[in-house]
């Protein structure tokens, strides 16, 4: 039994000709053979870049979690796309030919609760920030598994997934976690460490089912925050919880991308 019975896509692109005009070759291509955009898709197809399939995430997983996401990158390299513009025919082709494998990467789970004790709740595909909302520091407890942690002073802290992992976390010094490890990964953003105030100074990772707390020091608890690259401000805040959603995204692989080959291109070239 086909993965998509019923053949209903969606496509989500850049806006950029280039790849507006990729989308329209697919979209004409898959459509001569049954496949037609629906609000409810089997098959979401993300052309652009990595910020293109973190927009394709946040559209329709939550309202279609079964659904199975598939990119192509048309610029430079990128992780979440399997295929490369020149590819866009044969991408064509094994999509009406060929069963994908489905795999599932982790998510990350982020309840902010406010002092009224209302509660909003974000799922998070690369990462979740907290920060500072001015220029000031980004004071907070840190809590794990209900024991206090650390007390951290610095710019904000990176609450990261496994794919994620290979976004800004990396970029400040944290490690690279394989998808198929149901973990969360904390990375602290330029932390302030002397005589007086002492933080980890380190990323550390958490495993599925350990649970971290953020306690604001702030009397006001405004901060600033990202998700995914969308980033808004958030007043009142008490505590940040975070933790391995039980939720995950699919992706259609359609040929072998193996992890590990996927950073080597990415950070050491072929």
């Amino acid at each position: 039994m086909s993965l998509f019975p019923n053949k209903h896509m969606q496509i989500v692109v850049r806006d950029d000709d280039d790849s507006r005009r990729y989308a329209e070759r697919i979209q004409t291509a898959l459509g001569r053979y049954g496949w037609r955009t629906d609000p409810c898709p089997e098959l979401v197809i993300a052309i652009g870049g990595d910020g293109t399939m973190l927009e394709a995430f946040h559209r329709f997983y939550l309202r279609h979690p079964g659904a199975a996401f598939v990119g192509l990158h048309t610029g430079t390299l990128g992780f979440y796309a399997d295929w490369k513009k020149h590819e866009v025919d044969w991408m064509i082709e094994t999509i009406l030919k060929s069963e994908p494998k489905i795999v599932e990467y982790p998510l990350v789970s982020t309840v902010f609760e406010n002092a009224d004790g209302s509660r909003h709740r974000h799922l998070a595909l690369n990462e979740t920030i907290v920060k500072s909302s001015t220029l000031s520091t980004f004071v907070v407890d840190v809590w794990i598994n209900g024991e206090p942690f650390e007390t951290f002073r610095g710019d904000g802290l990176i609450i990261s997934t496994p794919s994620g992992s290979t976004a800004y976390s990396h970029s400040v010094g944290g490690s690279i976690v394989h998808p198929s490890i149901d973990a969360l990964q904390v990375s602290e953003l330029a932390a302030i460490n002397n005589v007086e105030f002492r933080t980890l100074n380190r990323s550390f990772i958490l495993p599925r089912h350990h649970i971290l707390d953020i306690y604001p020091m702030h009397k006001d608890g405004e901060m600033l925050v990202g998700v995914d690259g969308n980033v808004f401000i958030m007043r009142g805040v008490r505590r940040i919880q975070s933790f391995v959603a039980e939720e995950k995204v699919r992706f259609a692989r359609y040929r072998q991308f193996p992890f590990w080959q996927r950073v080597r291109a990415k950070f050491l070239g072929d």
